[in-house]
């Protein structure tokens, strides 16, 4: 406010008529010099945008499926041969049996992994150095951040089935037999029957937890006053100007 009153004082003097050598011989009368207007100021308010950060501690759960067994009982019954035998006069008969094979095939799987990879997007910025003294921290600076793209891969577990040849080898009976007195036998089969044991396993869901610490930008925006001045013209300083800043600032002339 002193640097306002200062100038209009000055303005005001320098736009005063100027005599010179009134009342001595042969003295010219100086030309009076027209007033200069004055500075006209405003405060006009302006909205300047801002990011802050705000930290939030969040649990982050994702439900996965795990195997719950339990031991069940099944009834398994197998037919058990027996002999039974009589004594007869005929031809007597025994039985060989020639191993015949053939194969066949069973599912095998093989495990093995495989890396797969997935895009995340991440922001980078330039950042500043920002406080005083110890308390000096990195700050990103405001409008240089940029989402780049980074690749996350991992080792995935997987399996291949394939097909495998065994052998499945059976006993052919082959009668032989001879006229003599003989015990004639035959195998007949009875079922045997007991409780087997075995796992029954289910999938079940299971939440997996994991707590997730953020920093999430937030916008803000604020109004703030600014000095606006609009500068006069014919002024005795030609076509420069006269600036008048508060605080610290001095006055300027050009």
């Amino acid at each position: 406010m002193k640097y306002f009153v200062l100038l209009t004082f000055y303005a005001f003097s320098r736009a005063a008529p100027q005599y010179g050598n009134i009342g001595g011989s042969g003295g010219q009368t100086q030309p009076q010099r027209a007033p200069t207007p004055g500075v006209s100021c405003r405060t006009e308010y302006t909205t300047i945008w801002d990011t802050e950060y705000i930290e939030t501690e969040k649990q982050e759960c994702n439900t996965i499926y795990v195997n719950s067994c339990s031991t069940q009982y099944k009834k398994k019954c197998a037919n058990v041969p027996r002999q039974e035998c009589t004594t007869v006069q005929d031809r007597q008969c025994s039985t060989v049996y020639n191993e015949v094979c053939v194969d066949q095939y069973r599912t095998e799987y093989d495990s093995y992994t495989e890396t797969e990879c997935s895009t995340e997007y991440k922001d980078d910025c330039e950042f500043q150095w920002e406080g005083e003294g110890n308390a000096k921290v990195w700050v990103p600076i405001p409008g240089t951040c940029k989402s780049n793209p980074y690749e996350k891969c991992q080792d995935v577990p997987k399996q291949k089935e394939r097909q495998v040849a065994y052998p499945v080898c059976n006993k052919v009976p082959e009668q032989k037999c001879v006229v003599v007195p003989k015990q004639e036998c035959r195998t007949v089969q009875e079922q045997k029957c007991s409780n087997e044991p075995y796992q029954k396993c289910d999938k079940v869901p299971k939440q997996d937890c994991q707590s997730v610490h953020k920093k999430i930008p937030n916008r803000i925006s604020r109004r703030v006053p600014k000095k606006v001045c609009d500068n006069g013209s014919g002024s005795e300083f030609g076509s420069g100007s006269i600036a008048v800043r508060s605080g610290s600032d001095a006055i300027k002339f050009e």
